[in-house]
């Protein structure tokens, strides 16, 4: 028995709604949970937040590999960043780690989340420098910070 085309678009409008429905509410402040894809301003890059016992662990979801201008001998792996809530908002370290020859230094730079609003995050961050030295690690300032705005997915 086929299903009158009157009754399977009233069907597809319920679904559609009760679908509709289950969307998540907008993001309106930083305390609420941030987690899920997000996509940059840059529009090919989108980054994954997870959230863990109230510290926020944010990983590339692109291809994330050797910054620009850093040595060959150098093999880098993506970045990560480590956010944290504290009375003063939302921040933490951008880190990436830096291997050469089979030492390995974790480099760092500040990250800070400015507003979250209309489901979307405003970040001031910095990339992690590449080690001046190994063994010990010795770092070059980071390079200048950079606003940043992501989108929720």
């Amino acid at each position: 028995m086929t299903t009158p085309p009157r009754v399977a678009l009233i069907a597809l409008a319920v679904i559609a709604g009760v679908g509709g429905c289950s969307r998540r509410a907008p993001i309106t402040s930083c305390d609420q949970s941030l987690e899920g894809a997000w996509l940059s301003d840059h529009g090919a890059e989108r980054w994954m937040i997870l959230e863990r016992g109230g510290a926020l662990e944010v990983y590339p979801l692109f291809p994330d590999g050797r910054p620009p201008g850093t040595p060959a001998d150098l093999e880098t792996a993506p970045r990560a960043i480590d956010l944290a809530r504290s009375p003063r908002g939302l921040g933490g370290d951008v880190v990436r780690r830096f291997t050469q020859r089979g030492v390995a230094c974790n480099a760092k730079a500040a990250v800070h989340v400015t507003s979250c609003a209309d489901d979307v995050l405003e970040l001031v961050l910095a990339d992690p420098p590449a080690p001046a030295e190994f063994a010990p690690c010795v770092f070059a300032r980071p390079d200048s910070s950079r606003r940043e705005r992501w989108r929720r997915e």
